[in-house]
């Protein structure tokens, strides 16, 4: 399969995951609700603490790239930024923000879905794979990739999947993933689907390497938490969630009984 050489494109060997940085950042988009003003106080804050100006600049950057401006059917800024905001496991954070992440570059996408359809959960996951999966892409489209910044990827991918849980040191392992990640997605779905069958087989949840019963696992556990009430039989299957919208489920979110 072709791809276009403008789509593929390095980034993550520079910046990495920036899951925590990420954090940081959209948790103040609400009290904002500017990029600009946003970018100026991380800026003169020193919020990062980063030192270096570049490197600051080149990681609200991709900030912007993975999340601000990200795929109108995922959950927008302002709820992601509230949801980073609550008091809940960093693990649940990272896998959302994975997720913005693998939708947002074409590479994470690609070289991701080569491994976790190509390496059984308990083999371990070498750098060379990553890197010749890279430089076979590389090829279709004619990239002046260096060898040096083709390895800086590969480490800071593996870095990623550790973060979000997909990697026990080098070792793949099945991803466990939290309830409140799984509900984040479902009811921005829901809400404006109106749909659970359509929702629970949207695309968003391919990331995070869910099997129908893994889905319907996470649904008994939202059941349990008192967010929705779901039932199915003969085919048919009800979804009612506990609260009206988004916001609401976001700020009814705490750290007790997690």
């Amino acid at each position: 399969m072709a791809y276009r050489r403008e789509k593929l494109s390095l980034h993550l060997h520079r910046t990495g995951d920036i899951f925590k940085e990420s954090i940081v950042v959209l948790a103040r988009w609400n009290e904002l609700n500017s990029w600009l003003r946003l970018k100026e106080e991380i800026i003169k804050q020193g919020l990062l603490q980063k030192g270096a100006r570049t490197t600051e600049f080149g990681i609200l950057r991709e900030i912007r790239r993975r999340y601000i401006s990200a795929a109108a059917w995922l959950p927008d800024a302002p709820r992601l930024g509230q949801f980073l905001s609550k008091e809940i496991p960093e693990i649940a954070k990272n896998q959302v923000l994975f997720v913005y992440t693998y939708f947002a570059d074409p590479l994470v996408k690609l070289v991701f879905n080569k491994i976790r359809d190509g390496i059984p959960k308990g083999l371990l996951l070498r750098n060379t794979v990553i890197v010749n999966h890279l430089a076979l892409l590389g090829s279709e489209v004619e990239a002046s990739w260096s060898q040096s910044s083709l390895k800086k990827w590969a480490v800071k991918f593996k870095t990623m999947l550790r973060h979000a849980g997909y990697l026990n040191g080098n070792r793949m392992v099945k991803v466990y993933i939290r309830e409140e990640v799984f509900a984040f997605f479902l009811l921005w779905l829901f809400f404006k689907m109106l749909s659970i069958k359509e929702s629970l087989r949207h695309k968003v949840f391919d990331p995070l390497c869910l099997t129908d019963d893994d889905k319907m696992h996470l649904l008994k556990k939202g059941m349990e938490k008192d967010w929705w009430y779901y039932t199915e039989g003969g085919g048919l299957s009800e979804f009612i969630p506990k609260f009206k919208d988004m916001d609401n489920w976001i700020n009814g979110l705490e750290q007790k009984g997690i």
